[in-house]
């Protein structure tokens, strides 16, 4: 998984997205989550930052 930035209107959003294959083997990502404007985001995404890190055990 990793995090991207889109445009979409002229605004900016943060998706955590997931890469996979499908079933002819080809790669293929897709969105997990939109965590919101980029321009919104402040200290709130820590929290969820911090829980991906602990489970991961990183």
């Amino acid at each position: 998984m990793h995090v991207k930035l889109t445009t979409s209107g002229g605004r900016r959003y943060v998706q955590l997205v997931e890469s996979y294959r499908d079933e002819a083997g080809q790669v293929k990502k897709r969105t997990v989550a939109t965590l919101g404007r980029a321009e919104q985001v402040d200290g709130s995404l820590d929290a969820v930052i911090n829980g991906l890190l602990k489970i991961t055990g990183r």
